[in-house]
């Protein structure tokens, strides 16, 4: 299962650049359940750290296929959501604390799975109805960049409060 998550999703993403629909969408239906699965059965989700990888080779995709502003803003917003998490991740470290981790319970900061399953169900939409595709990929790439700045302003009261606290 833990292949299945990364080689469905990039597959998805070529078929996504080809226009090959009807292939794309059941890529993106098996990497939906493949990102679900390991959360059904145990609770937590395997390979966390392709999710935003993947996303962007799918918003690169989306990008070739119809260029424009929403699926250039969509690609910006994943770059800054991975650049986030690294600087979180780097921050963190030096600071010798942990931040909490993707799957918190919030809207905006749901990451891991729940981000994943709601790009692949915006993905698929994008193929289904062509002619929404800006509004979807606009609503996509605000919700990344909401979560990449909240998990950036989180990261920095942990930081400050590690600090305060010595």
């Amino acid at each position: 299962m833990r292949l299945l998550s990364p080689s469905t999703g990039l597959a998805a993403a070529s078929c996504l650049a080809l226009r090959a629909d009807l292939a794309a969408l059941v890529l993106l239906a098996a990497w939906g359940v493949s990102v679900l699965a390991p959360m059904l059965s145990t609770g937590r989700r395997a390979g966390a750290g392709e999710g935003p990888w993947i996303r962007l080779a799918l918003a690169l995709a989306l990008a070739w296929r119809a260029p424009g502003g929403p699926a250039a803003a969509l690609v910006a917003a994943l770059l800054l959501e991975i650049a986030v998490a690294r600087l979180t991740a780097f921050a963190a470290a030096r600071a010798g604390t942990a931040l909490p981790g993707p799957d918190l319970h919030s809207l905006i900061l749901a990451g891991g799975a729940g981000a994943d399953l709601v790009a692949s169900a915006a993905f698929a939409a994008t193929i289904l109805w062509p002619d929404r595709l800006a509004p979807i990929a606009g609503a996509l790439a605000g919700l990344t960049a909401m979560g990449a700045i909240a998990r950036a302003s989180l990261a920095v009261a942990v930081v400050r409060g590690v600090r305060d606290e010595a």
